[in-house]
């Protein structure tokens, strides 16, 4: 489906095929052009009516082509991965591709996108873009994209924090996964935010003059706004990674604790273990034939029991137990 808008002596339209490449022609006309899942026929129209370098036919039409600008003779190549939709495990794109000329923008998507399908619904919208100049209409979308950008990194944030209170609450292997699955979500994320930076960096920069000078300030607020979505889910992997350290230490010091309470034990029960030991031996030794000779046994148990206690106790091992009173 191919929509044509045309601003012409300040008077807005939606014009026919048939008329559109006398429209062209003249470079006092402001066209957009929209074109929203292109049959084979509609694409091949679109390549000769707009003089279409090879290359350029090839990545518009492909959803696999990277974000990317790319300026020719006669037009702006700007090709925009659109957030539809963020997964738990990664995110849904699709791709626009923007074709700016002297006198007219080209907009083009394999799938429907909420932002030019909008802006399509809104004539009074179109218009006023349109008389400023096409590259007004590209500027709008693209700030419309990195919005967009903003949004999704704002409700991961969210989401991290709901993360960051369960992981002070409980430290368990659920959070963990949970953590996991966010990384991979936020550097997919990043990788997408970091080529919007480079995109919007060449538009500040244009060595041809398809964007007004006036226009630049506005591209530079675009920019700053993928600089901030870029910078925002690095912190966020940060976050995550301190968070992945402080669950190592959590368990170290976990595991810590558990081995020292059992070699504790095992001090104890040591002296206890040699005497019984000692004593269990089938030779002949000393009390033997004393029938009152286990009280002996016990209480030499009993006091390398105490020992070990207040050793344990002097080094630091065991910590000293404090007895309040409970009389007021």
């Amino acid at each position: 489906m191919i929509n044509y808008f045309l601003t012409s002596s300040r008077k807005f339209s939606e014009i026919k095929k048939e008329e559109i490449k006398e429209k062209l022609k003249k470079k006092s006309n402001f066209l957009w052009i929209n074109v929203e899942k292109p049959s084979e026929e509609e694409a091949q129209f679109i390549k000769e009516l707009l003089d279409l370098h090879p290359t350029t036919y090839e990545d518009i039409l492909s959803d696999q082509t990277r974000m990317k600008y790319e300026e020719f003779e006669e037009y702006t190549l700007i090709v925009l991965k659109s957030i539809l939709e963020v997964k738990e495990n990664g995110v849904e794109t699709d791709n626009i591709s923007i074709v700016l000329g002297k006198n007219y923008v080209l907009t083009l998507t394999i799938n429907k996108n909420n932002v030019v399908k909008d802006l399509t619904n809104n004539k009074k919208k179109i218009e006023a873009l349109l008389k400023k100049g096409p590259d007004d209409v590209a500027h709008y979308i693209l700030d419309k994209e990195v919005d967009e950008y903003l949004t999704a990194r704002t409700n991961c944030a969210e989401d991290l924090k709901d993360i960051e209170k369960e992981f002070m609450e409980e430290q368990d292997k659920k959070i963990l996964k949970k953590l996991f699955a966010k990384e991979v979500l936020f550097i997919e994320l990043r990788h997408s935010s970091e080529s919007l930076v480079s995109l919007c960096l060449k538009l500040i920069k244009p060595t041809e003059n398809y964007i007004k000078a006036e226009l630049i300030p506005h591209f530079r607020d675009v920019y700053d706004h993928a600089v901030r979505t870029a910078d925002g889910y690095k912190k966020m992997l940060e976050r995550i990674d301190s968070l992945n350290n402080m669950y190592m230490s959590i368990n170290s010091l976990k595991t810590n604790e558990t081995m020292k309470t059992l070699t504790i034990i095992m001090a104890l029960l040591l002296p206890l273990t040699i005497i019984t030991g000692f004593y269990g031996m089938n030779v002949h030794l000393p009390f033997q034939e004393n029938n009152q000779a286990y009280l002996g046994i016990l209480f030499a148990m009993f006091l390398s029991s105490v020992i070990m206690v207040y050793l344990s106790i002097k080094q630091g091992w065991i910590a000293r137990i404090k007895i309040k009173s409970l009389s007021k």
